[in-house]
């Protein structure tokens, strides 16, 4: 229990900040014909438990905070992945917003808890988003203001949940949320396809900067640290072709964020925050599929969210698509089961 508990927290939603944490890497393309698709790795020590669930529309939620907790009702349905079922760590709404949640090392920072501020969990951060917004514009002018306080979760070895947040929707707009010194820092542009890890987003773009074909004269790179991945993932992201259908554009999605992946092999002493890519994920937000693939196993197998009912009042569902991915094949929508509510995980008082 102790060891999922921890195993979650590391990297799906939030990665301690010591150097013992997982990277992961994210990829935003839009296609020469307006198709927009959104890649991911997720990185870590072993398998995750990850599950896609489907939650309605009208959803009563409560942060997962001790004290004062910020309370809300889903204005839009949602499809996530969730992990160790105890948060959502990328997702996307039925009107085409698409949520990931990385590591951010050493310089994320929510601010001390301040009790007289309603609060959420961080493990809901992401799911908040998706509840609420439907574009990037609407979910970027919100955080201004934005009407809690994230409150991270302390594991008992006392290393807290340290995240970003990138927010993309289905006309190609992009965002990065980073938390520091307390304060939201956004950057929002529609040039902002790649997120990977630390540094912090400015410093990303001025090192992409010094890369052949963005304004510099090196070479491009081939390490697993966040910022090489960064470069490689922004690189071979602009120069795919156009597609010539959706299933195609997914596969070359595929093959940008497979570059950037982490193969399985010997861990390497030096570099205790690189681990193995565990699983992939590509969301088709103006086709309606989000797409998974383990790397423990051969085969992508996808979710048609067209196909889904978010209305008010109908059931969560859930598949646990990492458990049972040897047994699925192609389109698994017709897979998802009814499920008991989600309940978001947070600290023990």
């Amino acid at each position: 229990m102790r060891r999922s508990f921890l195993a979650l927290t590391v990297c799906l939603v939030g990665l301690f900040s010591a150097p013992t944490a997982s990277p992961c890497s994210r990829v935003l393309w839009v296609a020469g014909d307006g198709q927009v698709f959104v890649g991911r790795t997720q990185d870590w020590t072993e398998k995750a438990g990850s599950a896609f669930r489907v939650y309605p529309r009208g959803a009563d939620r409560t942060g997962a905070v001790a004290e004062n907790p910020h309370k809300w009702t889903s204005k839009y349905g949602s499809l996530v992945v969730t992990g160790y079922d105890i948060g959502t760590h990328e997702g996307v709404n039925e009107k085409g917003l698409s949520t990931h949640v990385l590591y951010l090392a050493g310089v994320c920072d929510y601010g001390k808890r301040d009790p007289k501020v309603e609060g959420i969990g961080v493990m809901q951060w992401a799911q908040y988003y998706l509840d609420n917004y439907a574009t990037v514009a609407e979910a970027v002018e919100a955080t201004k203001a934005v009407p809690f306080q994230i409150e991270t979760l302390v594991l008992p070895n006392g290393f807290p949940t340290l995240i970003h947040m990138s927010i993309a929707d289905k006309s190609g707009d992009s965002a990065v949320i980073e938390y520091v010194a307390g304060k939201a820092k956004v950057y929002h542009d529609k040039r902002f396809t790649v997120m990977t890890n630390e540094p912090t987003y400015d410093k990303q773009i001025e090192n992409l900067k010094q890369y052949r074909t963005f304004g510099g004269d090196k070479p491009l790179p081939g390490e697993r640290t966040p910022t090489d991945r960064f470069v490689r993932a922004a690189y071979y992201a602009q120069n795919l072709p156009k597609p010539a259908n959706r299933d195609e554009g997914a596969a070359f999605t595929f093959s940008v964020i497979r570059n950037v992946s982490v193969p399985f092999g010997k861990p390497d002493p030096k570099k205790p925050n690189v681990s193995s890519t565990i699983f992939r994920t590509v969301q088709d937000l103006t086709g309606g599929r989000y797409y998974f693939e383990s790397t423990y196993a051969p085969n992508v197998v996808w979710v048609d969210t067209t196909k889904l009912d978010f209305s008010k009042g109908k059931p969560e569902l859930e598949l646990k698509v990492e458990k049972e991915i040897f047994k699925l094949s192609g389109d698994v929508t017709d897979k998802l089961e009814k499920a008991k509510p989600f309940v978001f995980g947070m600290n023990k008082r």
